[in-house]
Parts: structure tokens; sequence; C-alpha cells
């Protein structure tokens, strides 16, 4: 790599690292304001939101690359133009195709950036925030104990507590239990205690009293108490083993499926088929967008009125492709057969760049410059 490359990839990362912190920041912002439910009512604290909406950055990542890379490509390679440094390389004798060799090598650096967040980092942080939100679900206990809010952890069941402590205990209590809507039951309490152990959770309540009425009658039956034990361990569905979606799932596990995920009724071989494929394709994305906006740029030739149209054109190509990918992953979960036409938006995007690039090198000079 000679001193001119280096330079020509210089002018690439520094954009790249833009394009790449800014679309990664707003997808993840969107990405992460729907969580902010989950984490509120399990009552967690902003630390542990700061934790799960981390594990969204490979995932972001994946799809920001890409197209931070087409970006950063069109930006630098439009500025060098546009300043007449790409004019004075093409007319010292460097040729579209030596031109393309650093792109490539940039592009090629980023596709290995890409592959790394797409074989690795994506199945492992996805596995992790779905494992966590499935723990903040099962966490009964701090979803119960919420002041000044009506909760319904399951139908039937209405609980306020007017007020809680930091040593666990609830001030104000009521619960209306009404599962058996022909006899339904109210508690209140002046306080009460969640108390948790390995064979049950339970609500005990003190000072306070329990009202029926009983069906067919109309009368209301109340019952005072000093101290009542109410049993919430019914309510407490036992976590279920996590069936993980495929986008969890490492390329190998994806393409050899065990019994388990192959006996699964949500999935199929289509669906296993058509993510191990696409996690393998969505790399390299980012060496050919590189490459198809160096072909747009320099196909044309110079103009001083600026390369917009190219521009353009190679962000609509970028995005065919892109969506590309994505239409023949809907064929092939819907046909594990076809997993092989997941690779021609990537051949296809190679085929374009190389045409565009090989007429600008048969451009005359004189339009070349």
């Amino acid at each position: 790599m000679n001193r001119l490359d280096r330079y020509f990839l210089a002018q690439l990362f520094g954009p790249f690292g833009f394009f790449a912190l800014v679309i990664a920041g707003i997808l993840w912002l969107a990405q992460a304001l729907p969580l902010i439910d989950n984490v509120i009512e399990s009552g967690q604290s902003g630390l542990v939101f700061l934790e799960i909406t981390s594990y969204l950055v490979p995932k972001v990542l994946m799809v920001a690359l890409p197209i931070a890379a087409l970006s950063a490509s069109l930006y630098a390679l439009n500025k060098l133009y546009s300043e007449s440094e790409l004019v004075v390389m093409m007319t010292a004798g460097q040729s579209p195709m030596a031109l393309a060799r650093p792109v490539a090598i940039f592009g090629t650096i980023a596709m290995i950036l890409m592959a790394v967040v797409t074989l690795f980092l994506v199945p492992a942080s996805q596995t992790r925030l779905g494992q966590r939100l499935a723990d903040f679900r099962s966490d009964f206990a701090k979803t119960l104990v919420r002041e000044g809010q009506f909760i319904h952890p399951v139908k039937g069941i209405t609980l306020f507590i007017r007020d809680t402590s930091k040593q666990g205990e609830m001030a104000g209590l009521f619960l209306s239990d009404r599962r058996d809507a022909q006899n339904p039951v109210i508690y209140t309490a002046r306080k009460a205690l969640l108390l948790q152990d390995q064979d049950a959770t339970r609500i005990v309540m003190f000072d306070g009293n329990i009202q029926r009425l009983p069906e067919g009658t109309t009368q209301l039956s109340t019952v005072y108490f000093d101290q009542f034990s109410y049993d919430i361990g019914a309510l407490l569905a036992a976590p279920s083993s996590r069936n993980r979606t495929p986008f969890e799932r490492y390329v190998p596990e994806l393409i050899w499926p065990d019994e388990e995920m192959q006996a699964s009724e949500r999935y199929d071989r289509g669906d296993y088929l058509a993510e191990a494929n696409h996690k393998l394709v969505m790399p390299v994305s980012a060496l050919v967008l590189p490459l198809v906006a160096l072909g747009a740029i320099l196909a044309g030739g110079f103009r001083r009125g600026g390369f917009m149209g190219r521009v353009m054109g190679a962000i609509g190509i970028g995005l065919f492709i892109q969506a590309s990918v994505g239409v023949t992953k809907s064929m092939v979960q819907g046909n594990g057969d076809l997993f092989w036409t997941m690779y021609l938006p990537g051949m296809g995007g190679m085929l374009i760049a190389f045409l565009l690039l090989l007429k600008a090198g048969r451009m005359p000079r004189r339009h070349r410059l």
C-alpha cells in the first residue's frame, strides 16, 4: 500500500466514524425508548436501563455500518473530486481500477467489522437481552411493590399500595380478587409485608379486613383480622425455558439445528437457513457499497456543477441491494432450498461496481477530467 492509498484511506475513515456514530446513535435511541416501559414496570434502576440498552449496540451497528460505509465513500469521493484532488490523481496516471484499491481495502476492513458484529456480537448480545427481559417479567416481587399505582399482575387481580418503605413494608394495601366472578373478595390492610422463600411467596397483612359478597345474596360479609397471610404463589407463573429466536443464534446452530430447534412449532428449516445466510451476506454489503459509490462518481466524468445526480444514483443502487437481501430472505423463509438466492444481491452489486469502473476506465481522458 503506497502513500496515495494511505491518504485515500485517511479520507474515508474519518467520515466513516462520524456517520457510523450518528446513524448508530439514532437507531439505538429508537430501539431503546420502547424498553423504558419494561424497566419502569419491573422497578429497575437507570443503571439497569443502560445495561440492557447496551445490548442493542451490536444490533444497530449491523444496520449502521453498511450505510455508514456508503455515506462515507460518497462524502469523501465527492469532496476529493470537487477539490480536484481526484482529478490530479487521475492526471498522474491513476486509473479507476487503481483508485478502487484503497476503496476496496476500506470496504474489506468494514466487512471484517461487520462480520465480527453479525456473527458473534449480535447473537451473544441479543441472547443476553432476551434473558434479561425475561428476568424482569418473572421478577414478580418488584412488580408488585409499586406505590400509588393500581396494578393487575394477572387477570382478575387488582392491587394498590399507598406507600412503601426501604425495609419492604407496605402501607395502605388494597387487594381485589375477582378471578371467581361469582364470589369476589376484597382485602384491605393498614400495613403488609411481602415475604418470599423457596417454598412460597405470600403477602402478610396486618390490621385489616376481608369483604365478601356471596353469590345469591345482597348482604356484604366482613371479617376483621389482626394478621392474615395471602398466598400469591398461585399467581406466579413459573418462568418457562425461553425459546431463542433465530436472530439470537449463531450460524452453526442455524445451519445444523438440534432436535429441540427442529421440534419448534414457531420456526422451521426455512427460518433457520434464512437467518444463517443473512448473517453471512450482510458483511459483504460493507464491501460492495463503497465500490458502487466509487463507480457511480467516476463513471460520468468530471462536472464542475457537482455530482448530486450520481450521489443519488449510488444511494438508489445501495438501497436496492439492501432491499433485495430482505426480499430474498423472505423467500428463503418460505422455501429453505432457495438459500442461494440471498447471495445474488451482493454478486449483482459487485458486477455493477465493476461495470461502472470499467466504463470510467474506457472514457476518453478529456471526459474523465
